[in-house]
């Protein structure tokens, strides 16, 4: 899963065993839009909306978070420590390496073939809590005048915020929820027989200013931040451009029945829609209580969540590291789950120009990948990458026949 940089670690559970696959059909490629989205995959991209943070900000930051995060890491048990080394590899003490990707334009993404695209949320009820970050006011004081621009006006009105970190990695395309969706929804518009696309949500519950004075207190991720998320989607997507919870659950008696019934649509049917994810930090599903209480499938939700396999909501799981988790992803997969997991992770796999894990997230069968390198050369001048598939997914060779080499 994708862990928050200071929240909370949690161990996953490893699915028991991997199931034998039974040969599928095959499929004419004339008749690949007769394919349920868990029979495709796609690529995606990681902290979507993400700008690349001012460096003096970093130079700033960075030292200060290295020393607290080598200090947070000698306090977990065995278990988190395996957890947090499965997940970040190579590790997340610098953070100025760690958080060092840029990002195309949301619409350029979307129009070059991407159908997966990550939003972190921070919770705004009175606005600005966000607009004037500790580091900028620091440098300020020591007299800096061209520091990288953010949507501060934005930032000052009341509503959900999109960016990655607070008063750390906090430039973004479209700094509120609402002009994310924006984007979105003219995209879409435009494109209007658009394949699926798959948008991660995470929710962020905690921020730095326990840890550093002056830092930003990130507001509850309560049941008003749940209904706002629900609503903004519903109000500038539009309910038809959405394959819910209920449209999958239909007559089942839960949500992950329904998933291990296979019941999810083809591509035919969820074009022009998309299915909205939420990624759940830590595995903390305490906190998403206030989605959860009194919809155990998720009844009337806008949005899946992250669970494991026995919970009436599961219909999405995530094993980020291929390497490692192959087999629980393929499991999962055949068992029918949507799964993410990532081609690279912090940097580090790019900047080794090393293909291995992107690799074996192809192969794994995973239905969403996520990469922070589209295109080749990247930012480090090597030929890294994971490009999108050209009509935006491309047959799963775990899950269908495929009509020809993938």
């Amino acid at each position: 899963m994708k862990m928050s940089i200071i929240g909370s670690l949690a161990a996953a559970a490893l699915l028991a065993g991997v199931a034998v696959a039974q040969a599928p059909h095959p499929v004419a490629a004339s008749a690949e839009d007769s394919l349920r989205i868990n029979q495709i995959q796609v690529v995606g991209t990681h902290n979507s909306y993400a700008m690349p943070a001012d460096p003096r900000v970093m130079t700033l930051m960075a030292p200060r978070l290295a020393s607290l995060m080598q200090s947070m890491v000698k306090t977990l048990s065995p278990d988190k420590a395996a957890a947090m080394q499965d997940e970040h590899p190579g590790g997340i003490t610098d953070m100025a390496k760690t958080l060092d990707y840029v990002q195309m334009p949301l619409q350029a993404q979307l129009r070059s073939g991407v159908r997966s695209v990550e939003i972190d949320m921070q919770p705004d009820p009175k606005g600005g809590a966000y607009a004037d970050p500790l580091p900028y006011r620091q440098l300020r004081e020591q007299g800096a005048t061209d520091l990288a621009p953010i949507y501060r006006e934005e930032m000052a009105k009341p509503g959900m915020k999109v960016f990655h970190v607070a008063d750390l990695d906090f430039r973004s395309q479209c700094p509120t929820l609402k002009s994310c969706l924006t984007i979105l929804k003219q995209w879409s518009d435009s494109e209007p027989n658009h394949s699926p696309v798959f948008i991660l949500l995470e929710p962020k519950l905690s921020g730095l200013d326990k840890v550093i004075p002056g830092a930003a207190v990130v507001s509850p991720f309560d049941k008003a931040a749940f209904e706002e998320v629900d609503d903004s989607i519903r109000t500038i997507l539009g309910r038809d451009k959405v394959f819910t919870p209920d449209d999958l659950r239909d007559d089942m008696p839960t949500l992950e029945a329904a998933v291990l019934a296979k019941r999810w649509p083809t591509v035919a049917q969820a074009r022009g829609k998309f299915l909205f994810l939420y990624l759940v930090p830590g595995m903390n599903l305490p906190a998403f209580a206030p989605y959860l209480d009194g919809r155990p499938s998720l009844q009337g939700r806008m949005a899946f969540v992250q669970g494991k396999a026995g919970m009436a909501h599961t219909a999405f799981m995530l094993f980020d590291n291929a390497r490692t988790r192959a087999a629980d992803i393929r499991a999962a997969v055949q068992k029918g789950y949507l799964v993410r997991t990532r081609a690279d992770i912090d940097t580090a796999d790019a900047r080794r120009n090393d293909g291995t894990r992107r690799d074996a997230a192809l192969a794994s069968g995973a239905q969403i990948i996520s990469t922070d390198y589209l295109t080749a050369p990247n930012i480090y001048a090597n030929g890294y990458h994971l490009a999108p598939f050209v009509k935006g997914w491309r047959c799963n060779a775990l899950t269908a026949r495929c009509a020809a080499p993938q």
